[in-house]
């Protein structure tokens, strides 16, 4: 009998870690999936035509404006190289592990591949293209129907975009674990519920500006056809679309941090203590759950809600419509009018797209392309 019990009681431990494993085993799998279609796309994107600068143009930059963006495609990248040394290689060095901050530091990384992603039904936003750009993958995504050849399409910014995601959502994830923290300490019975909401009452109106005040007058990325517009009728007309998604995304980021166990695991790694393996596969393994859970987060707070929002595109005005180095989507440049409530979705032949992108309009009834005279 005494056998019996020690035996029972002995073989339960082993029981208990099974479920958290095949949760992280989850997660893990998202991560990979998303990674490996995101290399699927890049290597498509690089070897076919839409691997090409796009040009900003003749309409001249402002002296000032050219200062900014030099500046930031250069302090940018600088900051999220010492950033990731800070979280992951010196951690890594030191202990051969690293903490739920490294991890979620290199999915944001990662995480930058999403940001043109809205862009997949129609041309609501804008990237300078006199910053440093190779095109994007948007019109290489299967599918695609977004307006776009290789001289005429999203010029994701390579030296902005990547670093920003680094420095900018570190920035507000550890912000917005502070506020939970602080909101926590004075109010001691509060809801996670409430905690949450406060959060999103900060990040929010923080967006707005950081970003529609602070960031975006100096032209390295704009939103002309966004909803509920700030500065309605400048070139960085700010939406409140963005506002709501954006601090939506930059809650659930700081949740991620916040709601960590004791061991400073958050949802998607916990169980991974039982995983057998060396460091690196462990490692391997927590990088891959966390960057499900932050891809998980993008895509519901913020991806899919302005894919929307593109398709429903509002009117660009004239002071973005008079930049080329905004507006080479539409306009004078490929031949087509900008995006409005009266302009229709049409599908693009991505494999038609001729190099220089001239016969871009062609694939529009004549009542939308551009009038030039």
């Amino acid at each position: 009998m005494s056998d019996t019990l020690s035996a029972s009681t002995s073989a339960r431990p082993t029981a208990a870690p099974d479920r958290p494993v095949i949760a992280v085993k989850w997660w893990a799998a998202l991560g990979a999936t998303v990674i490996a279609l995101q290399v699927a796309v890049t290597v498509r994107w690089m070897t076919g035509p839409f691997f090409h600068r796009v040009d900003p143009g003749p309409t001249p930059l402002p002296g000032w404006m050219k200062v900014a963006l030099i500046t930031l495609q250069v302090v940018l990248p600088i900051a999220a190289a010492l950033v990731l040394y800070r979280v992951v290689v010196r951690p890594w060095r030191r202990e051969r592990r690293i903490s739920l901050e490294g991890l979620m530091a290199v999915s944001f990384l990662l995480l930058a591949f999403q940001d043109p992603l809205s862009a997949y039904f129609n041309h609501w936003y804008a990237y300078n293209a006199w910053q440093v750009n190779m095109g994007s993958w948007v019109n290489s995504l299967p599918g695609a129907l977004a307006p776009g050849t290789p001289s005429h399409q999203v010029a994701y910014p390579l030296l902005i975009v990547p670093p920003a995601y680094v420095v900018i959502f570190m920035l507000v994830t550890t912000m917005g674990a502070a506020i939970m923290r602080r909101a926590k300490t004075r109010w001691p019975g509060i809801s996670r519920l409430g905690l949450v909401t406060i959060c999103l009452a900060v990040m929010v109106p923080f967006d707005i500006v950081f970003e529609g005040i602070v960031f975006m007058p100096l032209g390295s990325w704009e939103y002309p056809g966004g909803h509920v517009k700030i500065f309605a009728d400048t070139y960085h007309a700010y939406p409140l679309n963005e506002a709501l998604t954006t601090g939506a995304i930059f809650t659930m980021f700081a949740c991620i941090k916040y709601f960590a166990n004791d061991r400073g695991q958050c949802l998607a790694e916990r169980g991974t203590e039982h995983l057998r393996g060396g460091p690196q596969r462990i490692a391997s393994i927590r990088l891959l759950a966390v960057f499900g859970l932050i891809t998980a987060a993008m895509t519901l707070g913020y991806s899919l809600p302005n894919l929307w929002f593109g398709a429903q595109s509002t009117q660009w005005n004239e002071d973005i419509q008079k930049r080329s180095y905004l507006t080479y989507t539409c306009g004078e440049g490929p031949g087509i009018a900008c995006p409005a409530p009266d302009v229709p979705l049409l599908r693009n032949d991505n494999r038609d797209a001729g190099a220089n992108g001239r016969d871009f309009g062609l694939n529009y009834p004549p009542q939308y392309r551009y009038d030039r005279g």
